[in-house]
C-alpha cells in the first residue's frame, strides 16, 4: 500500500467514524439501544483499523514532503472533529444517565436526597412510598 493510499484510508476511515459518533449521538437521544451498540461497535471496529494505520503511517512519515504534510493537517482536523464529538456524546450519555436516575428515584419514591457527613449523595424515602411493598 502506498503512502498516499495509507493516508487516503486514515482520511475516509476518519470520515467515517464522525459520521458514526453522530449515529451514536442519535441513539443516545433517542434511547435506541440497539442503534447505540450498533454504533459502538462501529466505532471500536474503526478507531482500531485507525490506531494500527497510524502506527503504520507513523513508520513512512516524511515532514519534508508537502503532501505529508497536508495529509496530516486534514487528517488531525478531522480527529479533533471526532474528539469533540466524543465528547459531546460523553455529555449527552451522562445527562441520560442522570435522568433516568431521578426517574427511578421518583418511581421508587426516593424524591428527597441529601449529602451525608461525608458528601456522599443518598436518597430518603419519599412519604408517598411508604408502606408499599409492591
Amino acid at each position: 500500500m502506498s503512502n498516499t493510499d495509507l493516508f487516503e484510508s486514515q482520511t475516509a476511515d476518519l470520515r467515517t467514524l464522525v459520521d458514526v459518533l453522530n449515529t451514536e449521538l442519535d441513539a443516545i437521544a433517542a434511547r435506541d439501544h440497539e442503534k447505540l451498540s450498533a454504533a459502538v461497535n462501529e466505532k471500536s471496529s474503526l478507531l482500531n483499523a485507525i490506531t494500527a494505520r497510524d502506527k503504520h503511517i507513523a513508520t513512512c512519515y516524511d515532514a519534508s514532503l508537502p503532501e505529508h504534510q497536508q495529509a496530516v493537517t486534514q487528517i488531525n482536523e478531522l480527529l479533533a472533529q471526532c474528539k469533540q464529538q466524543n465528547d459531546v456524546n460523553h455529555i449527552a450519555a451522562n445527562q441520560s444517565l442522570v435522568a433516568s436516575q431521578k426517574l427511578k428515584d421518583i418511581f421508587f419514591g426516593k424524591t428527597q436526597s441529601g449529602y451525608d457527613s461525608k458528601g456522599k449523595a443518598f436518597s430518603l424515602p419519599s412519604a408517598i412510598a411508604k408502606g408499599i411493598k409492591a
